[in-house]
Order: C-alpha cells, then sequence, then structure tokens
C-alpha cells in the first residue's frame, strides 16, 4: 500500500505573540525541521510539505528527502483546509494520505509506523488516533475519500469528513500523548521544550 503524508506549516501562528511556531528552535532544529525528519523516516511513499507565511524561512530550515517536495499555499489564510487540499493535489496517486501537523515535534518516526501498519490491516478507510478519549493527529484518508476533501468547504480541516463517514473510521486507541500535544501558545511551546529527549 503506497501511503503519502501532507505535513501542513502554512498558518500564521496567530496566537504565538508573533513568532512563526514552525521556525521556533526544538533541540539543535526549527519545530517544522525536527517534526519533518521524524515523519521522513516512517517508509511513506511521499512527504508534501504545505507551508504559506513564512515560505521561503520553512522551505531554507528543510532538507527535503529525494522525492518529497514544499509546495507553496496562497491561499492559506483562508484556513486550514485549502493546504491539505494543495497537498492532496500532490498525491494523488497513492492508495492513502496521511495528513500530518507541522507543529507536532513531539512524534517520532515509530508512532508515524504505528499508525501507517494498523491502517494497512483495518478494514475501514478512516483512522483516527485516540488517546484516552481525545482525539489526535494524523487522521489517515484512503483514496476513496480524496475527493470529499478536495471540494470539502469547511475551512477549518476535514473533521466533518470523518463525522460524515462514521461507519468508515477506525478509532485507533494509541498509548502516548504525542499524538494530542502540538503549539498553539506560548506555553504550550514551553511544555513541549520541556520533553525533549
Amino acid at each position: 500500500m503506497q501511503i503519502g503524508a501532507v505535513l501542513v506549516a502554512a498558518g500564521l501562528s496567530s496566537r504565538m505573540q508573533g513568532k512563526n511556531k514552525m521556525l521556533l528552535p526544538f533541540g539543535d532544529k526549527a519545530v517544522i525541521e525536527a517534526t519533518y525528519q521524524q515523519l521522513a523516516k516512517a517508509g511513506l511513499t511521499k512527504v508534501v510539505v504545505v507551508a504559506g507565511a513564512y515560505f521561503n524561512e520553512i522551505k531554507e530550515s528543510l532538507e527535503l528527502r529525494e522525492g518529497d517536495c514544499i509546495i507553496e499555499n496562497r491561499l492559506y489564510k483562508e484556513g486550514l483546509t485549502t493546504s491539505i487540499q494543495a497537498g492532496v493535489k500532490e498525491l494523488v496517486q497513492v492508495d492513502a494520505i496521511m495528513i500530518c501537523l507541522g507543529d507536532m515535534p513531539l512524534l517520532k518516526t515509530n508512532d508515524y509506523q504505528f499508525l501507517i501498519k494498523s491502517f494497512a490491516k483495518a478494514d475501514k478507510t478512516i483512522q483516527v488516533p485516540f488517546y484516552n478519549k481525545q482525539k489526535g493527529n494524523p487522521v489517515i484518508f484512503a483514496r476513496k475519500h480524496f475527493n470529499e476533501i478536495l471540494n470539502h468547504t469547511e475551512m477549518n480541516g476535514c473533521s466533518v469528513i470523518v463525522k460524515q463517514n462514521k461507519a468508515a473510521v477506525q478509532q485507533l486507541s494509541v498509548s502516548t500523548d504525542r499524538f494530542i500535544l502540538d503549539i498553539d501558545t506560548p506555553e504550550e511551546y514551553q511544555n513541549l521544550l520541556k520533553r525533549i529527549d
């Protein structure tokens, strides 16, 4: 099974008091670089990084694997969905897409691999990780949902598509809070820094 990933890094970081969260230091890397490096080793067919705000700076911070790419979403101010759609358009040849967030640098390669292996074995076409009954990320969608994603008009992501396809959803129980920890505020950033290995 060929699975690609859309790594979304296009937002305005509006709650970060003027700093772009993707470019904040995380250990000896930027947040987006730390996230991408773990994802790139997970055995995916292709990773498409989608950037909008600070596109050039994010591009410069990444050393991409051969076959991976970074694209610019000029519509990023309209919402998260536009970035997901831009990435899906680059991955129409794969069997499934994992939608990943660039501000989840705690996720490890083996976390992504666990999701990929679980999805490949499941008979469902959408997989959502849950930690202690809390919905996490990334979510995987099979090819049959690509058109739904491309035609989606809700701008805050694909949660409505998940709700509309309840019978197709595998809720995958995960054993670590890494699947629910992202960076939206300076406080969340400081908390994640304390968790660097």
